[in-house]
C-alpha cells in the first residue's frame, strides 16, 4: 500500500495537467492515508507566543526542503548527531520524552508576514534543550540582535579575554576557578572605576597540543583605558597561576556581536570531541550560566521572548504547504522567494485561507471515517 501510495505522489507532483490546488488537494490526502502527517493551521498559529522568529537565509535555493528540521540539519548533521547521542547516553528521568522533543524540534513551522512590513519570517516549535545545535542557532541571530544595539550606545567597546592556565584538574573545578577569578576581578577597586559594564561569555576548547581542557571567558566591555600590564599582573595575583589575558578596542562591533553570540548560544562544538570528552563537558556545564550581563550592558536580553509587534506577523502557510505546491503554485514561491531574499511579499500570495479552509475540512472528513488513524495524529 505504502509503495503505490508514493507511486501516486510522485506522479501527481510530476503532472502537468493537474491545476495547483487540485495537485495539493490531492498530495494532502496521500499524506493522510499514509499517516505521514501534516502541519494544519490552527486558530492559534495566528499568533506568535514564545516561539521563536527563524532568521533570515543568505542564500537562494532552489526549493525548500520538505520540513524547516531538514531545511536547517542539512550543513551540519554531525553536531545535531552529536548531541543527540549525549541525550541518549546521559539519561535522566525521561530520556524518552528529552529525545522525542529534540528530534522533533523545528519539525512544525509556519511562514508569517509582517502587516505593516510586508517581510516574511518563520515561526516554528522549539525544544529549548541546552545542546541543541538548532536552538542554539535561533538564539544566537537574537544575541548578536541585542548586542549589536548594545555596543551602538557605547563611546569605546574594548574586547577581554581571560583564560586560566591549562590543568590536568577535573573540568568542573577549572571552571568553578574561572568564575570565581572574574567575579574578583570586577570586584577590584580600580576596574570598577574602568570598568562600566559589559556582556561575558564562557568558550572551551580541547588543545591539540597537551590534549587539555583550555576553559576561558570573553568579554565585550563598556570601559575606558585598561593597561595590558596591569591586568595581566591583577589577573596573575587573583588567578595564581596564569597571566594569559588579552585586551583590545573593538573595529567591528558587527563582527564582535557576532562572535559572542556563536559561543554565548553554545560553548562548543560537540562533533570535535571525543564521547569521555563530550560527556564530561556536557555534565559540568549542565546547570551553570554560560553568558550573563552587568551594568550599563543589563539591557542586553540573553534570551529570546515574544517579539514586540507578534501582533503584526500573521500566518501565510504552513511550511509543509509551501514546500508542496512550490512547484505547482506560484504563491509558493513567491512566499518562498520573500524569505530567502528579505523582501516584501503581496497579501495576495498568501497560502492561509486555503490551507485552513480546505485542509481543516478534508482532515475533520478523514477523522470520521479513520478511527484508527486518529490515534496517531497531533494537531499542532
Amino acid at each position: 500500500m505504502s509503495a503505490l501510495l508514493r507511486s501516486n505522489r510522485n506522479q501527481l507532483s510530476k503532472g502537468s495537467k493537474t491545476g495547483p490546488d487540485q495537485v495539493a488537494r490531492a498530495l494532502f490526502a496521500l499524506d493522510c492515508l499514509s499517516c505521514k502527517g501534516i502541519n494544519l493551521v490552527s486558530e492559534q498559529s495566528e499568533r506568535i507566543s514564545s516561539t521563536l522568529l527563524e532568521p533570515i537565509e543568505t542564500t537562494v535555493r532552489q526549493a525548500p526542503s520538505n520540513t524547516l528540521r531538514q531545511h536547517l540539519t542539512r550543513n551540519n548533521p554531525a553536531e545535531i548527531e552529536a548531541s543527540r547521542h549525549v541525550y541518549e547516553i546521559l539519561g535522566g528521568e525521561s530520556p524518552e520524552k528529552r529525545i522525542d522533543r529534540f528530534d522533533k524540534c523545528k519539525s512544525q513551522a509556519w511562514f508569517v508576514r509582517n502587516s505593516e512590513t510586508g517581510l516574511v519570517k518563520v515561526v516554528s516549535s522549539s525544544c529549548k534543550l541546552r545542546w541543541c545545535p538548532l536552538c542554539a542557532n535561533a538564539k544566537k541571530y537574537h544575541l548578536a540582535e541585542q548586542v549589536s544595539e548594545w555596543l551602538e550606545s557605547v563611546d569605546k567597546p574594548k574586547f577581554l579575554t581571560l583564560t586560566l592556565k591549562h590543568s590536568t584538574n577535573c573540568l568542573s573545578d577549572q571552571i568553578d576557578q574561572l568564575y570565581k577569578s572574574f567575579r574578583k576581578l570586577r570586584l577590584f577597586k580600580e576596574y570598577k572605576k574602568l570598568i562600566h559594564g559589559g556582556v561575558w561569555f564562557f568558550q572551551i576548547k580541547k588543545s591539540k597540543h597537551d590534549d587539555l581542557w583550555h576553559p576561558h571567558l570573553h568579554c565585550v566591555i563598556d570601559a575606558k583605558y585598561i593597561d595590558h600590564t596591569k591586568l595581566w599582573k591583577t589577573w596573575l595575583t587573583i588567578t595564581h597561576t596564569s597571566k594569559v589575558v588579552d585586551i583590545r578596542s573593538v573595529k567591528d562591533e558587527a563582527q564582535v556581536a557576532e562572535y559572542v553570540a556563536r559561543y554565548a548560544a553554545r560553548p562548543s562544538d560537540l562533533a570535535e570531541l571525543q564521547l569521555g570528552d563530550q560527556l564530561e563537558l556536557v555534565t559540568s556545564l549542565h546547570g551553570r550560566r554560560l553568558c550573563g550581563t552587568w551594568g550599563t550592558a543589563r539591557v542586553v536580553s540573553l534570551t529570546p521572548s515574544k517579539p514586540q509587534d507578534s501582533d503584526d506577523w500573521k500566518n501565510i502557510g504552513s511550511w509543509w504547504m509551501v514546500a508542496t505546491m512550490f512547484d505547482t503554485d506560484k504563491r509558493a514561491n513567491h512566499i518562498w522567494k520573500a524569505f530567502q531574499t528579505n523582501k516584501p511579499l503581496d497579501i495576495a500570495d498568501s497560502l492561509n485561507d486555503f490551507e485552513k479552509d480546505w485542509c481543516d475540512k478534508r482532515f475533520k472528513q478523514e477523522m470520521k471515517k479513520r478511527p484508527a488513524f486518529q490515534k496517531s495524529f497531533e494537531f499542532t
